[in-house]
């Protein structure tokens, strides 16, 4: 079993402990699964070189859990999960993709209406039964509608969060086992889009029949929809497709052209390439007369070759791109090297499940030169948020950990603080004081009037210039809508207060998405990526963060991440 399947399981154990009313114990399991959903490295691995008791040295996982994961690594299936599945009649995995419907509803609804499905919920709805529930009422009904239209009509793609690490164990598993020269991911993942549909890999090889006997073979697999010499297609336990092609190597640069697409970015090339005597497919560039081959190795020497600089994948979407190109005014796109440290990270001085010193060294580990610490202060229903006398506390233990580090990497004290209904902060602005940077977030009221939420945001940032406005559109992908928002007014506000708008990397947000990222370019506004990360493996969210940055057309002079002086 990969990590992702590991944590769905711990995820299905905490929210049924949770419904059955167990007390503490639905914490540790989302804890455990948070870690080990954000880890890169497999499990699997840990546990086949160290056995249960290296599995105990994971963020979250007692003893407990190992026996739990122990189980699963070696058959499968967990006891445990399919007995409490007896005790718990409703289909909690169907109910749980409903957003805003988690335990504690799906409990209520079952004992007031008898709902145990989706299909159930939506007849309940319907019917009106929902708003006769005191604790219910009908904005309740209503936002439940919302998500059940949602899920209903929510396309059988992966969160690019997701694909990328499921991606990088598929090509570590293949340039191990198989004779591979070369190997490269292609289509949507390569250019970043926030979802895909399946996955192609490009690959070189002088033995492609070995190629595609160990493609075919490959752990959990669950079906081969077809194997040829050059070309297989498989479906993995997780019903996710993965296509891979062995090419030749004088066409593996206009391959990784045509398989990264975009579709519309290929039309253009293609008419760009007659346009100059020359006829480009998946094969390579050719003259029109005489059909010879003139390019085709490298992505590079087909772009040259058409009088073009090389167009990074994440902006081949047809918006200016080849244009641009052509005058050689593309932007000089951010790289992860030129990222020096990260400012949204929480520590289980809120809700993360480490200490601030793990998250440092962690940090440290990835070559940053700083980290920021910002957990929660507000009232969100975050377990343990901070006051002003527990940012107090917090700082005295930031400056031992800093003294400890010795300049290795230099932690830094902020906060991630609720802005209210009012646009105001949920704390006394006295206790901000000392803090090193704020980060301002929308956590409640999303389904606020385009013009309230707007005002909210907006006076949020005036009364608080220089701060960090976080995931700012609140959307969570296909699971909530962002909020309604005039953008030019929070950009021209973020401009004029000297605030600075993040990019938010977890894989469920990736927030401010792409065209808004180029957007607040366009309107001079100041960006940040951010991790957003509660344990020390999803520090590598920032390069999700980066990503979307890059397809919003961001250089390292609109990221502060790349300022040695950050604020």
């Amino acid at each position: 079993m990969n990590n992702q399947e590991i944590a769905q399981v711990l995820y299905q154990m905490a929210e049924l402990l949770e419904i059955l009313d167990v007390p503490f114990k639905p914490r540790a399991y989302q804890r455990a699964a948070m870690a080990i959903e954000s880890m890169q490295e497999e499990v699997s691995e840990i546990y086949l070189h160290g056995g249960e008791k290296a599995l105990e040295e994971i963020t979250g996982v007692g003893k407990g859990i190992a026996e739990k994961i122990t189980e699963l690594l070696q058959t499968g299936r967990l006891k445990a999960l399919a007995e409490l599945k007896k005790k718990v009649p409703m289909d909690i995995d169907e109910l749980m993709q409903v957003p805003g419907l988690g335990p504690k509803k799906i409990k209520l609804l079952y004992q007031k209406l008898k709902i145990k499905n989706l299909k159930e919920l939506e007849k309940a709805i319907s019917e009106h039964k929902l708003c006769k529930i005191p604790t219910l009422g009908e904005t309740t009904e209503k936002n439940l509608l919302q998500g059940v239209e949602l899920v209903k009509s929510r396309p059988n793609r992966m969160l690019w969060g997701m694909a990328y690490p499921l991606t990088e164990e598929i090509i570590s598993y293949l340039k191990k086992n198989c004779p591979i020269i070369r190997i490269e991911p292609a289509g949507s993942f390569r250019r970043g889009k926030e979802t895909i549909g399946d996955l192609d890999i490009l690959a070189l090889s002088h033995q492609p029949a070995k190629v595609m006997d160990c493609f075919v073979k490959m752990p959990n697999v669950k079906e081969i929809l077809a194997k040829g010499m050059t070309k297989s297609a498989i479906r993995l336990s997780n019903n996710f497709q993965i296509d891979i092609r062995v090419l030749k190597p004088e066409a593996f640069g206009s391959a990784l052209i045509h398989f990264t697409g975009s579709k519309e970015h290929n039309i253009e090339m293609r008419k760009l390439a007659l346009s100059k005597g020359y006829t480009l497919s998946e094969y390579g560039l050719f003259k029109l007369k005489g059909k010879k081959l003139v390019a085709g190795k490298t992505e590079e020497e087909i772009y040259q070759k058409l009088g073009l600089k090389y167009i990074p994948p994440e902006l081949r979407e047809n918006i200016r791109e080849i244009e641009l190109a052509r005058k050689g005014k593309l932007p000089k796109l951010a790289e992860m090297k030129d990222v020096l440290g990260n400012l949204h990270t929480h520590t289980n001085w809120s809700d993360g499940s480490s200490s601030i010193e793990e998250m440092a060294l962690a940090a440290e580990k990835l070559g940053w030169k700083y980290l920021g610490i910002s957990d929660h202060v507000g009232t969100i229903g975050i377990v343990h948020p901070l006051d002003s006398k527990r940012l107090k506390k917090q700082k005295e233990e930031i400056k031992k950990v800093n003294k400890k580090l010795d300049g290795r990497i230099n932690v830094l004290q902020g906060a991630e603080i609720d802005i209210n209904k009012d646009g105001s902060l949920a704390i006394e602005a006295k206790a901000l004081k000392g803090l090193d940077f704020r980060i301002l977030s929308v956590h409640s009221a999303f389904k606020m009037p385009k013009e309230d939420m707007t005002k909210r945001i907006c006076k949020a940032l005036e009364e608080n210039p220089g701060s960090i406005l976080a995931h700012p559109s609140g959307r969570l992908i296909y699971q909530r809508e962002p909020y309604a928002v005039n953008w030019r007014k929070v950009f021209a506000t973020a401009k004029k207060t000297n605030s600075i708008l993040e990019v938010n990397g977890m894989p469920n947000r990736l927030d401010l998405k792409d065209t808004l990222v180029r957007e607040a370019i366009e309107a001079g506004c100041k960006l940040v990526l951010g991790a957003d990360a509660h344990s020390p493996g999803q520090l590598h969210f920032l390069k999700y963060a980066l990503t979307t940055a890059r397809r919003g057309w961001a250089e390292k002079k609109d990221l502060i991440n790349c300022r040695k002086i950050i604020f």
